[in-house]
């Protein structure tokens, strides 16, 4: 008799309730998928994407686990006694509810070739709204629709009309006729639609054939609901008729959920819009929009290179390269933080906008062009008479300017930090504004690079953070010997990669003397105000090696100058960086690809992407179609 490490019992038990355990966990990662699923359209948080990805890739898997060993036992079964018994006829009655599950993780798009009709942008969609639908959000709402159906071609990376452009731009350059919070909520909800029509089914309710298969996908699970209610159900176990119900009755209310959901979307509502005043079907629709409608995560992504050294714990896996890697992953998602998409940002992100177009329309007259924008930089600086500021723009890489302005931006934040208080509206503003697209954009080129033009900041930003660690090291090795209580304690931790939160008590001997919300908030002063000294003494480009992709003295050098050109003018010094920023995010929009935008739009959404869809509608656009016909790529709903 062999020696086995598990009871004949546990195995026993293991035999009855595997395939009950396995048909659980199916119905649970189903009910996890179909819940959680919609939310990355409007959540951010980085658990929300492991989360959904887990389940959906364990899913299938699970429900195919199932139907095997559902298969081998029945089989087994007739094998022994010739026949299946009433009690495993029960069993059988699951395989077509686990396989309609399986069914439901491999809906998709396919993509076949088709002659498109060119639809041109109406001149005045409002005309297009019914007399029962008057209201801002219902011309919102048509003008939307109106312009996605041609600005989706974007999205694919195919060729737009030049009418259509012209005509957009017409529309979107008025600063009477639409201003930003119209501006921006026509592309969110064109980013909606965008969503609903990969993710999602709500697509389907604006057909009659959809509405009948999901009539018939309803009805199914119902009838089967009542045969089995009326069957005489003694011969059975009773946990597998609970079972059995359970499974039943929660594919009924998977059905009823998913059209709760596409009844909230943007398409039934545009689909009401062309209904008759007092409609029953528009009435009913209405009374049952109880999900909540969010269309994106409205926050805006924030990363500091100074703020993720001073959070840095001790490396626990520090030794071991594969796990060391996977903890400055998680360490760099736990470190960005998010800020509101508030009115007064798209003002004056749209404001820069418009003016960029003005500047090129000038230049270029009709021709607007990404090789115009990419200058735009450097004209500001030329403009402003700061042609000397050029070498931080000009012959670089667009990853090293934007390195190189954060850091000199953080630097230049925190010495001017006292000086808003006495300064108009505009100028503390844009000295908001500044800090909000400089942490955005290295958000982007640390997290995301593959939505800025291609380079090698990833690299460049490491190299970065190394430079910086070993220029404390040194400043604390000359520092110790000098003033031993100069430098705080957190300071010095930090240098040692050593932080600990509940240890902050912070000397104010060389930094400012203001009162700090938080203790990362304070040593942040630290570290910007020994930076700015580097800025004041040592000379760019000589302090870091010739291999070295560092910036790190770059940024304090342009902060420096920064300073000293702007010293006296506060509202000048932060109209000339903001400005700089503006035409940052600008390029980096209408460089980005369609395919990135297309999957940001299932982790909460980006702000790069609703910038670059209203740069398209401004009329800056590549590829444009300057003939009539043409014969493109159109996504097929399968």
């Amino acid at each position: 008799m062999g020696f086995s490490l598990v009871p004949q019992n546990a195995r026993e038990l293991w035999k009855e309730w595997e395939l009950r355990f396995l048909v659980l966990l199916s119905l649970f990662l189903q009910l996890t998928l179909a819940t959680q699923g919609s939310r990355r359209k409007s959540m951010y948080k980085y658990w929300i994407q492991v989360v959904v990805w887990t389940t959906y890739l364990s899913a299938d898997s699970i429900a195919t686990l199932a139907l095997g060993v559902l298969s081998n036992h029945l089989a087994n079964i007739k094998e022994a006694k010739g026949m299946i018994d009433p009690k495993s006829q029960i069993t059988a009655f699951w395989a077509p509810i686990m396989e309609q599950y399986t069914l439901k993780t491999e809906e998709g798009y396919r993509v076949s070739i088709d002659e498109v009709t060119e639809v041109p942008v109406p001149e005045d969609l409002s005309l297009k709204i019914s007399q029962a639908s008057d209201g801002e959000k219902a011309t919102t709402l048509v003008k939307a629709y109106e312009l996605f159906k041609i600005f989706k071609l974007l999205f694919m990376g195919l060729i737009l009309n030049s009418g259509d452009l012209e005509a957009s731009k017409r529309m979107f350059k008025n600063p009477d006729a639409m201003d930003s919070a119209m501006a921006f909520g026509i592309v969110e909800i064109e980013l909606g639609f965008m969503y609903d029509l990969l993710y999602t089914k709500s697509l389907l309710l604006n057909r009659a054939w959809g509405i009948i298969r999901w009539v018939i996908n309803l009805s199914v699970p119902c009838a089967v609901l009542v045969f089995f209610s009326l069957q005489d159900r003694k011969d059975y176990s009773k946990v597998d008729i609970c079972i059995t119900f359970l499974l039943v009755i929660v594919a009924i209310l998977l059905e009823i959920y998913s059209v709760l959901l596409a009844i909230s979307s943007d398409w039934v509502d545009h689909w009401r819009l062309q209904r008759p005043r007092g409609s029953t079907i528009s009435s009913a629709v209405a009374f049952l929009r109880i999900c909540p409608h969010k269309r994106w995560s409205n926050s805006v992504a924030q990363f500091s290179l100074l703020g993720l050294s001073l959070r840095k714990r001790n490396r626990i896996f520090r030794k071991c390269p594969c796990l060391a890697k996977l903890e400055e992953k998680l360490e760099k998602n736990f470190c960005i933080d998010y800020k509101v998409f508030k009115t007064n940002v798209k003002e004056w992100i749209l404001g820069h906008m418009r003016a960029t177009v003005n500047d090129l329309e000038r230049k270029d007259g009709l021709k607007i062009g990404l090789t115009g924008l990419k200058l735009e930089a450097s004209e500001v600086l030329k403009r402003s008479n700061n042609v000397h500021l050029n070498w931080s723009v000009e012959g670089m890489e667009f990853d090293q300017s934007i390195l190189i302005w954060h850091i000199a931006t953080e630097l230049c934040h925190y010495k001017d930090h006292g000086k808003r208080q006495d300064q108009i509206s505009d100028d503390v503003t844009n000295y908001k504004m500044c800090k909000l697209v400089s942490r955005y954009m290295l958000y982007l080129l640390v997290l995301h690079p593959s939505m800025l033009p291609t380079g090698i900041g990833v690299l460049r930003y490491e190299d970065t953070s190394v430079d910086a660690q070993k220029f404390f090291e040194d400043k604390l090795a000359v520092s110790s010997k000098k003033e031993n209580n100069i430098i705080s304690s957190n300071v010095k931790k930090w240098v040692k990669k050593l932080f600990k939160k509940e240890e902050h008590a912070l000397p104010s001997s060389q930094c400012c003397k203001r009162a700090h919300k938080s203790t990362e908030s304070r040593d942040l002063c630290e570290v910007c105000h020994l930076l700015l000294q580097v800025g004041t003494k040592l000379p760019t480009r000589k302090i870091g090696g010739g291999k070295s992709r560092s910036v790190l003295f770059d940024a304090c050098h342009l902060a420096y100058q920064l300073n000293e050109i702007e010293s006296k003018n506060f509202g000048r010094k932060w109209d000339l960086i903001g400005k700089v920023w503006a035409k940052f995010l600008t390029y980096a929009a209408c460089q980005s690809n369609g395919s990135k935008h297309r999957e940001s739009l299932s982790r909460g959404g980006e702000l790069l992407s609703h910038v670059w869809l209203l740069m398209g509608h401004l009329g800056i656009a590549d590829p444009v179609q300057t003939s009539e016909a043409q014969c493109i790529t159109k996504l097929i709903l399968n």
